[in-house]
């Protein structure tokens, strides 16, 4: 069968007949006064056999006649046994629990697509963090551990410390992703606060108008975001070196010249910033005019009559009332900071300079250099778990520090 992918194939019948026999089966363990619980299992377990089974020996029957159907047709062999699973099995007179195939039949397919396609994966990646792992290498019998991807143990995260390229690339991505988070986390905040404090303050008619114009760049895609302020920071023909050659001032290499700084930052990391916050603070800022609006009237009210100002109802009513807003939006801006990769593969390729030194170079693009352009699987799964951790103590120390004890 040449020219099949047998082990794509293989996770389609996989994928298809389990959520098909857990999704489909509750409903009709329900009406024949069965458990549905039970019947999520026995079809998830029917769906995925009969799905790998049959289908594996339609493929093979088929492909020698019609090579072009093969694939389609095998992609049925998970209703060899679901029907008659679906017909034969028998009705009780037992009453159970009625009306809970629909949320069986919900829960049990979502619940195997988080753990084959999240959880496992995320196993997976801890346990390569120990071995010396490529796809191209022959391994040993259970998932291609062992033989010629050895295990390593600590040897990755030693490397990580040591003066080894890899080592040295990996502080310099790490230092570079601290760095683009500092950067942004309190410029959002400062943007996004103070701006939906003044949308709440305009006109009704206007707020819907105002809170779309800025969303816009949230929903637009990040490849175009950073098509488009690439041609902003040209060193040709850029924007932004028009307007400044206007002044006199000579153009600038703001995303190729290493040595070009913006009050002592590189000024690729700056750039890259700036296209990052315009996309991303849209999404913060419709967050906290939500919060803006579950503030009672009555609290800022009570400040006016007390005599205070706007600017001091800002600050000792309505700001630490937002304060659980705060600790949200900062630990989802944190997070979205480390994971910043398409951005800066557009603008910058993780540029200039060398990987060692390179100002843009962040974790998540280390990662996928190591993982899909060098195959080393073992390395970035390393590097995806030390980066895991961080996030992880991160948003503890946030969640600590801004937490509330109170409601309003």
């Amino acid at each position: 069968m040449d020219g099949i992918d047998i082990q794509a194939i293989r996770l389609y019948w996989l994928m298809i007949w389990a959520v098909v026999g857990s999704g489909i089966t509750p409903l009709i363990f329900d009406r024949k006064n069965r458990s549905p619980w039970q019947g999520a299992f026995i079809g998830l377990v029917v769906g995925i056999g009969s799905g790998q089974i049959f289908g594996y020996l339609l493929l093979t029957t088929l492909f020698p006649v019609a090579p072009d159907l093969a694939g389609w047709v095998s992609m049925l062999g998970g209703l060899v046994l679901l029907i008659p699973l679906w017909f034969l099995v028998p009705e009780t007179t037992k009453i159970s629990l009625q009306n809970r195939g629909f949320v069986a039949g919900t829960i049990t397919p979502l619940m195997f697509y988080l753990l084959v396609l999240s959880v496992f994966p995320l196993l997976w990646a801890l346990v390569l963090a120990f071995f010396e792992y490529s796809p191209r290498e022959v391994g040993g019998p259970i998932l291609g551990l062992g033989g010629d991807n050895p295990f390593v143990g600590f040897q990755h995260f030693e490397t990580m410390m040591s003066a080894a390229r890899d080592g040295r690339t990996f502080r310099n991505s790490l230092g570079n992703t601290l760095a683009f988070t500092v950067m942004v986390l309190p410029l959002n905040m400062l943007i996004t606060i103070p701006l939906a404090v003044m949308i709440e303050s305009v006109h009704k008619f206007l707020k819907p108008v105002f809170r779309t114009i800025y969303f816009l760049p949230v929903v637009t895609s990040s490849v175009g975001v950073a098509i488009m302020w690439g041609y902003i920071f040209h060193a040709q023909y850029g924007l932004l070196n028009d307007v400044i050659g206007t002044l006199g001032v000579p153009p600038v290499a703001w995303l190729q010249d290493q040595r070009a700084t913006v009050l002592g930052m590189p000024a690729a990391l700056v750039a890259v910033v700036i296209a990052y916050l315009w996309q991303d603070f849209g999404y913060n800022l419709v967050i906290f005019i939500a919060a803006l609006q579950g503030i009672p009237d009555s609290l800022k009210d009570a400040a006016c009559v007390d005599g205070a100002s706007s600017t001091q109802v800002f600050w000792n009513v309505t700001l630490p009332l937002l304060r659980p807003t705060i600790m949200v939006t900062s630990v989802l801006t944190v997070i979205s900071s480390f994971q910043v990769f398409d951005i800066i593969q557009v603008m910058t390729q993780g540029g200039p300079g060398r990987p060692d030194s390179s100002p843009t170079r962040v974790l998540v693009l280390d990662i996928y250099e190591n993982a899909f352009r060098y195959e080393k699987m073992g390395w970035a799964a390393a590097i995806s778990l030390v980066m895991f951790g961080m996030v992880a103590i991160i948003t503890l120390i946030q969640s600590r520090v801004l937490r509330s004890d109170w409601e309003y």
